[in-house]
């Protein structure tokens, strides 16, 4: 498929699931904000931003900080300046551009930088960091919202088939340069590119707080029909697991949760 340009069925099917992925943790996300002390007025860099459906909700939780969205892919970031500019004018800036290697992203001059679900896809997430340090202001704040997954969730009853999709959908990331285990490595990479006062924290997202019904984004066949096209699972083994969640779906009680690790660090006011 051309980079440029993105079937518009595909498109729509990527967005609703991107906003239900959102919708799923986004209040305690907002709150996680909090704790680490971003404030209104601050400049903030999204990176990996996607269609901008969390920089629309950042541009509206501080409506006086200029908001910069960062997105690789042309066709994600065409879609955000269409939906984000005529909202939010000129203080919200979509920029397409690589965040391990970026060419139109002035040094020093964001206060707060935010990687969500970003480092999970990267084949070179120290670079990444070096770059976040360099962008942030002295004094600036990282915060990167990620996963790890041998600690992704829990559901109950067990689900044999998904925790084999989840296996093989670890490996078809790592093959294209990622890592879902990325959460473990975190804390190191932003220490070694200098990040100081470090913390983690949990975000903890479920079924009796939010429903199944949120979570169904979640398990969307043709994002998993993917991996059949790379070879890492058959057609069978998709429709084994697709039958295996609609029956987990229709039980009274069924129970999910998501966990989401959130980074944080800052960069020095001055080096020793």
């Amino acid at each position: 498929m051309d980079k440029l340009v993105m079937d518009e069925a595909k498109m729509k099917r990527l967005t609703e699931r991107m906003k239900g992925q959102m919708n799923i943790s986004w209040a305690k996300e907002a709150l996680m904000l909090k704790r680490f002390g971003v404030e209104d007025g601050q400049s903030i860099l999204e990176i990996g931003s996607g269609p901008g459906f969390i920089t629309d909700r950042l541009a509206e939780m501080y409506p006086s900080s200029p908001v910069t969205a960062v997105e690789i892919e042309p066709y994600f970031a065409a879609y955000a300046r269409s939906h984000l500019i005529p909202k939010w004018g000129e203080r919200v800036h979509v920029v397409e551009d690589d965040v391990t290697e970026p060419r139109n992203l002035p040094s020093g001059q964001y206060d707060v930088a935010i990687a969500r679900l970003v480092f999970q896809h990267l084949s070179a997430p120290e670079a990444a960091a070096s770059q976040l340090y360099r962008l942030l202001k002295p004094g600036g704040k990282l915060i990167v919202l990620d996963v790890d997954d041998a600690v992704w969730g829990i559901v109950d009853p067990l689900i044999p088939e998904l925790g084999f999709i989840l296996n093989q959908h670890a490996k078809e990331q790592s093959a294209e340069g990622g890592d879902r285990f990325i959460g473990r490595k975190l804390w190191r990479i932003l220490r070694g590119a200098g990040f100081v006062q470090l913390d983690l924290q949990m975000i903890a997202s479920h079924s009796d707080e939010l429903g199944l019904e949120a979570f169904v984004p979640q398990t969307d066949p043709e994002e998993m029909r993917t991996m059949v096209n790379s070879g890492f699972i058959t057609e069978r083994e998709l429709e084994s697991a697709q039958a295996a969640i609609r029956n987990f779906l229709n039980l009274p009680d069924a129970y999910a949760l998501l966990l989401m690790l959130a980074f944080y660090g800052e960069k020095p006011h001055s080096r020793n």
